[in-house]
């Protein structure tokens, strides 16, 4: 694979990943949320009130949303770094001090 050809692919995926990764990321949080408000109703039980299972399960979907926002965010800024690696790979060379007496 080519350097160019992976530079391509590195900038769709984080074009992609910008546009969709709030929604991704509400997508998740509201899947994990459903299930962890029947799990929490199960784990529970009869004693707690089924609004109290409800409203902690909601607080936790609120917190795995943050989660996987900063997961994809940091997954983002990986594949923007080695894209940027990569465009300036072979362009100037690093820069060096010389200490003159």
């Amino acid at each position: 694979m080519g350097r160019l050809s992976r530079i391509q692919r590195l900038a769709r995926r984080v074009g992609w990943l910008d546009r969709y990764r709030r929604t991704f990321a509400v997508g998740i949080a509201i899947v994990l949320s459903i299930v962890m408000i029947s799990r929490m109703r199960e784990a529970l039980g009869s004693d707690w009130p089924e609004m109290h299972a409800t409203l902690l399960g909601i607080m936790l979907g609120a917190i795995v949303w943050c989660l996987a926002e900063i997961g994809l965010a940091w997954i983002t800024a990986l594949w923007e770094t080695e894209c940027h690696r990569l465009m300036r790979q072979g362009d100037l060379p690093p820069a060096r001090l010389v200490v003159r007496k």
